[in-house]
This record gives structure tokens, C-alpha cells and sequence, in this order.
């Protein structure tokens, strides 16, 4: 069978297929709304029969529903004339609404992450380098000495206790041990050396030596350094 033939014969097989669901879709909604004027006549039957008089408001939505009913099994007697002559694909409303949902869920999903990054990357400004670790830890201990806790000062400055707890080596070595730390900054390089590795240098640095060790701990207990410590 030539090729162009037999893709014919696959695109009539399509139609076919969406023609068949597009009229089971079609008499869905008129069963519905048979079962809707059936509903509206019983309790029409019901009003008359209790009280001898037709409500007037049952009677509206009766008159309603049947002409929703006369008007759908129109449109599909015209649509189903005109069906053999049409190539367009299969599209009722309601995919046409499942689509706009989900974009518009879609949407919104994609606003809310949008939203989301951008408040993240305003108020958690990561440090780049050792200053500005030592810069955001004294503004954290500035906060924390005027009567705060270290989690409102660690809230305020957009920072989690982790973070602060892993970086406070170098802020302590800075603070009590300056000439010491003036040392190991000289062979930092921003562009190659990770901000973490030059904390765990800083941290060996402290332990290594009982002077710091005490100064820092002096400093802890004089308010001149968080009271913190690595479990």
C-alpha cells in the first residue's frame, strides 16, 4: 500500500475516533440535562400537588431547562451534518477549560516559585568572603547584646543557625586573635579557596593554640562574642 494512501486512511481513522468520542461527550450533556427537567418536573409535580398552584419559579427554571435541552440537540443535529465535510480535530469546552485551568495553574504555580526565588535571594544574601562573615557576624552579636535572642538576630540579619555556627570560627579568630588571623588571610584567595574550607583553617587555628582558646572564651563570657559552640 503506497505510503500517502495508507496516511490517509490513518487520518480518517482519527477523525472517525474523535467524531465517536466528540458524540458521547454530546449525549452525556443531554442525559444530564434530561435528568435535570426530570428532577424539575417532579418537584413542579410536587409543588402542584401540595399546594394547587404552580410556583412561579419552578415553572421558569422547567421552561429553562427544556429549552437548554431543545437548543443542545440542535447544535448537534447541525453539527453532525456538517461532520463529514469537516477536518478540524476533536475540541469540546470542556478540554478547552481543563487546558485554561492548567495553564492558569500553571501559571500560577510558575509566579508563586518566580515570587519565591526572588524574596530567597533578596533576604539570604550568602557570604562571598571572610569580611563579610565577620561583617554579618557583628551585626548579629550587636543585635543579640541590645537584649534579642540569637534567633530573632539570626532572623534579622536573613541568616540560619548553621550557617553562623559553621562560618564563627572565622568571626572569633578575627575578633580575639586579629594578628593570627591577618595571617591566614594573606593566603586565602577569594577566586580559588571555598569560604567553608578557610572556617575548618580558622577553626584548626583556634585549637591549636590554648591562648586563643582562652581569649575566646573570655570574649563569650564579656558579651564580646556569641555564646556558641559546634556540638
Amino acid at each position: 500500500m503506497a505510503p500517502t494512501k495508507r496516511l490517509a486512511e490513518k487520518k480518517m481513522e482519527h477523525e472517525l475516533e474523535m467524531c465517536k468520542l466528540k458524540a458521547e461527550w454530546q449525549q452525556e450533556k443531554i442525559n444530564e440535562l434530561r435528568e435535570e427537567r426530570d428532577y424539575l418536573k417532579e418537584q413542579l409535580a410536587a409543588a402542584l400537588k401540595k399546594d394547587g398552584t404552580a410556583s412561579t419559579s419552578a415553572l421558569d427554571t422547567t421552561s429553562t431547562s427544556t429549552t437548554r435541552l431543545s437548543s443542545h440537540s440542535s447544535d448537534i443535529s447541525m453539527e453532525s451534518s456538517s461532520e463529514s465535510t469537516s477536518d478540524s480535530s476533536f475540541d469540546t469546552s470542556s478540554s478547552e477549560d481543563k487546558k485554561k485551568k492548567r495553564r492558569k495553574k500553571k501559571g500560577k504555580g510558575e509566579k508563586k516559585r518566580k515570587k519565591s526565588k526572588k524574596m530567597n535571594t533578596k533576604t539570604r544574601q550568602r557570604a562571598q568572603n571572610p569580611n563579610q562573615v565577620v561583617a554579618r557576624y557583628t551585626k548579629i552579636l550587636k543585635l543579640f547584646n541590645k537584649g534579642g535572642t540569637m534567633s530573632a538576630a539570626f532572623s534579622r540579619v536573613s541568616v540560619d543557625h548553621n550557617t553562623v555556627v559553621a562560618n564563627a570560627p572565622i568571626a572569633e579568630l578575627f575578633l580575639a586573635a586579629p594578628s593570627k588571623y591577618n595571617e591566614l588571610i594573606e593566603d586565602y584567595n577569594v577566586r580559588r579557596a571555598k569560604l567553608s574550607a578557610f572556617a575548618i583553617q580558622c577553626e584548626a587555628a583556634i585549637k591549636q593554640d590554648p591562648d586563643i582558646q582562652g581569649a575566646i572564651q573570655a570574649y563569650k563570657a564579656s558579651g564580646k562574642l556569641l555564646p556558641i559552640s559546634k556540638k
